[in-house]
């Protein structure tokens, strides 16, 4: 297995990195990644999604085109969640083996390790980051973090791997599994964990291109742990449903003990036992209704809107294409021999 990778490799490999504002480092990125594709991969692609910048970052990545081989932009219109705009990449990205690389902050060199994890039928290998494994600087987002995993697996009953980050290896059976799932711009951090597909975990040192503090809001961070909830399970709304059927349920017994103290007193206030079962009546239809309700949403959240998530509104590619270069090579060979 390690003589796979002693030369360079006969596999598609799709890098897929979202960027956003990135002019002032897209260049060293773009030349790291290349170098080590283009030593490591005969044919291979960088798929780069503009997060709507705002600066010359698209100019920037545009004159690097003329110079580096097989690097694809795609610039949408307006700005989409970050790991949202990951779901995109891979959408345009036609590799064998498709990896998910935030170019601000994760290395390139595992990229080659996580190929070789990725042979004897491993379809996803998942980075984690070291310092949510092992704590770090911001210990409490960390400890959250790892809070919320565990939360998560608990209530999805999914094999998904703790802390994991957006440093990952899909297969295009992996890949496959998932493009179709309505909600999957959302569910990106967990997605691949509904598949049921074998997956390999490796720690990884993360580290900033970008020179500036990576400063995380707890809120958004807590928004998006609701959203991968509500989104990805339905364990929220049976909950609810069961409420709403126990506050039935009470109401009902509450109706037998109305009149069970209306049989065995003979002192009750006048108009006490009329009201009460009114209202225990009257609550038990409503929390009834919540329950209906409840199950009609669960069946809803399973559905998607048809509207676009996302536009391009740019596409642009590099002048030269490694796989365009053979496919002539070999049309005109047969050409030749044909004449």
């Amino acid at each position: 297995m390690s003589n796979r990778l002693s030369q360079r490799s006969d596999v598609l490999v799709s890098v897929v990195s979202p960027i956003s504002n990135a002019a002032e480092w897209i260049s060293s990125y773009l030349y790291e990644i290349s170098s080590l594709l283009s030593a490591k991969f005969k044919d291979y692609e960088i798929v780069l999604i503009d997060n709507a910048s705002s600066d010359e970052t698209v100019q920037v990545v545009e004159q690097l085109q003329q110079e580096l081989k097989n690097v694809q932009l795609y610039c949408l219109a307006r700005k989409i969640p970050h790991e949202s705009a990951f779901v995109v990449g891979l959408e345009q990205a036609i590799g064998d083996v498709l990896i998910t690389l935030d170019a601000a902050y994760d290395p390139v060199e595992p990229i080659a390790e996580m190929l070789q994890m990725s042979y004897g039928g491993v379809d996803i290998v998942y980075g984690a980051r070291s310092d949510r494994v092992l704590g770090g600087k911001r210990s409490l987002y960390n400890s959250l973090s790892r809070i919320f995993f565990r939360f998560y697996r608990h209530i999805t009953k999914e094999n998904l791997p703790l802390s994991i980050s957006t440093l990952r290896l899909y297969t295009r059976r992996a890949i496959n599994a998932f493009l179709d799932n309505g909600d999957r711009y959302s569910l990106f951090p967990v997605i691949a964990a509904f598949s049921g597909l074998r997956y390999k975990t490796f720690h990884y040192q993360r580290l900033n291109r970008t020179g500036k503090a990576s400063n995380q809001s707890y809120s958004e961070a807590i928004s998006r742990a609701f959203r991968l909830i509500f989104l990805s399970s339905h364990y929220p709304l049976r909950l609810l449903t069961l409420t709403a059927l126990a506050g039935a349920f009470l109401n009902v017994i509450y109706s037998f003990y109305v009149l069970f103290i209306n049989l065995v007193k003979s002192k009750v206030a006048e108009g006490w036992t009329t009201l009460s079962l009114q209202n225990s009546v009257m609550f038990f239809i409503l929390f009834m209704i919540l329950a209906v309700l409840c199950e009609y949403v669960s069946r809803l959240v399973m559905t998607s809107q048809n509207r676009p998530f996302y536009l391009v509104t740019r596409e642009s590619r590099s002048l030269v294409l490694s796989r365009r270069q053979e496919i002539n090579v070999i049309k005109k060979e047969v050409g030749q021999k044909c004449e």
